[in-house]
């Protein structure tokens, strides 16, 4: 694994409420957070569960700061803030949603993982069942467009698929009803 990615608030907020974002020390080494992320998850609106979540120290999450935080044009603190944190640390990648923050982070030559994508990679992992956690993820205020989780879970079901029928299943399978 040996990764390191820093994240933005939206995925994390999205996976507490969720109740995934445990999958991230399963995906990954450690994941950063600027102060700037941390403040925006822990401020009087966000909801108490994520507020309380963020109360209970990871040891795969970490704060950092940014040396020189400059903002970016079109982005939230946040993000200019994760994207800046992730060129300081050399991060594998940055979590992110926002198709703005997005866009930047690949014109600065950063690999970007979305909510969605992130619970892909989890169910690949056999870290969680993606259907049932999309259906959580459809019930809160996480906007995306339809299509992304939809192709994430015919993605899903085709490897399923694959796995059911992949001789070293039927070797098992084989060898257990001996």
């Amino acid at each position: 694994m040996s990764s390191i990615v820093v994240a933005d608030a939206g995925p994390l907020h999205y996976l507490i409420l969720i109740d995934c974002a445990e999958i991230l020390a399963g995906l990954f080494d450690r994941v950063l957070i600027p102060a700037a992320v941390q403040n925006e998850l822990i401020q009087a609106n966000t909801p108490k569960k994520v507020r309380d979540w963020m109360a209970v120290p990871r040891n795969w999450l970490q704060v950092e700061h940014v040396l020189s935080p400059q903002p970016i044009a079109g982005l939230h603190r946040g993000e200019a803030e994760a994207l800046q944190l992730a060129l300081q640390t050399n991060a594998a990648g940055v979590l992110m949603d926002d198709l703005d923050g997005r866009a930047e982070a690949r014109k600065l030559g950063l690999v970007v993982i979305g909510t969605v994508g992130l619970l892909e990679r989890a169910a690949e992992r056999g870290l969680i069942e993606l259907p049932a956690v999309l259906i959580r993820l459809q019930r809160t205020n996480f906007f995306v467009a339809e299509e992304l989780p939809a192709a994430a879970l015919a993605r899903y079901q085709q490897r399923k698929k694959s796995w059911e029928f992949s001789p070293l299943t039927t070797e098992r399978n084989a060898s257990a009803s001996r």
